[in-house]
């Protein structure tokens, strides 16, 4: 990249930061640390003082600050406009946790969102600070595994877990880093094709498990279906079954991974890439009927 380099955490601190507060269910250290995420200041002054920051450039901020239940899954449009603040990114910078670890702690700098947040789970009838507060409140055994819980998911939700989750969290778990692969994704597929665009965010936005098993099998660089070609067009294949058939099975996170494996195993013994954009259509488009096929046997 020219010119300044990113403004980040750097790797080492972080990764020693994040292991040393894993270390024992319900520290002391822990549920120091769960106290100082009710206050933005006070979560802020622990990072700083922990973590290194390395780079200088800044990227843009979301324009409005974010409710609890935005940051945790912000509409499509909020994540359209997330990506295209931060689309001069490239996928080298955007799989890193230290970077959407910073990003995310200036977000909370500028009020945009607060640190509190990062400890809300799927629960939509209680916020990070009632979890943080119960998860503290109770002692011995139960007690440290609520606490080492919540620590958890702030880590995740921060930029990533990488030393529980492996390198998939950043995708999966960090609401930032989830936008901007999320919207890169529909971008690469979709070619800028206004009327193909809505179709392939409704296949990364069917719940997620199904996005997490797409991070699996389709983003990450051991993919099973090979080249970035075989990729997109599978993708646009499942996105034009989907849409026509809400039902189809193949909106269930378990069809989508064997439809996948049968690519998988079509390129070992055929060389997809060399097919031409309508050969290689066709046969992404059988898999892609094969399975849903396959799927409605299996639960008629």
């Amino acid at each position: 990249m020219n010119g300044p380099e990113i403004l980040e955490f750097d790797d080492a601190a972080l990764s020693r930061f994040r292991r040393r507060l894993l270390r024992t269910k319900g520290s002391f250290e822990q549920r120091d640390f769960l106290s100082a995420i009710c206050n933005d200041e006070s979560f802020l002054q622990v990072l700083n003082e922990k973590v290194s920051t390395q780079g200088s450039k800044e990227p843009e901020l979301s324009p409005e600050p974010l409710t609890e239940s935005e940051f945790k899954q912000p509409p499509v449009n909020t994540e359209e406009e997330l990506y295209n603040a931060w689309s001069f990114l490239t996928p080298r910078v955007a799989c890193r946790t230290t970077f959407w670890a910073k990003l995310t702690c200036r977000h909370i700098e500028f009020g945009r969102i607060k640190s509190s947040y990062l400890a809300g789970n799927g629960n939509p009838n209680a916020s990070g600070i009632e979890r943080i507060e119960r998860a503290i409140q109770n002692e011995g055994d139960e007690g440290a595994k609520l606490v080492d819980d919540c620590v958890r998911t702030v880590l995740r939700r921060l930029g990533g877990l990488p030393e529980v989750r492996g390198n998939r969290s950043v995708y999966v778990d960090c609401p930032f880093a989830r936008a901007w692969w999320r919207e890169h994704l529909v971008s690469e597929v979709s070619k800028g094709n206004k009327d193909i665009i809505p179709d392939v965010r409704e296949v990364t936005r069917i719940n997620q498990t199904y996005w997490e098993e797409l991070v699996v099998l389709v983003v990450s660089r051991n993919s099973v279906l090979g080249s970035r070609e075989i990729r997109n067009r599978f993708i646009l294949s499942l996105a034009n079954l989907i849409v026509r058939k809400t039902n189809s099975p193949l909106r269930v996170a378990k069809n989508l991974r064997n439809a996948c494996r049968m690519v998988g195993a079509i390129q070992a013994s055929k060389e997809l890439s060399v097919l031409n954009d309508s050969e290689l259509m066709s046969v992404m488009d059988e898999v892609v009927r094969v399975h849903h096929k396959l799927g409605n046997n299996a639960t008629d």
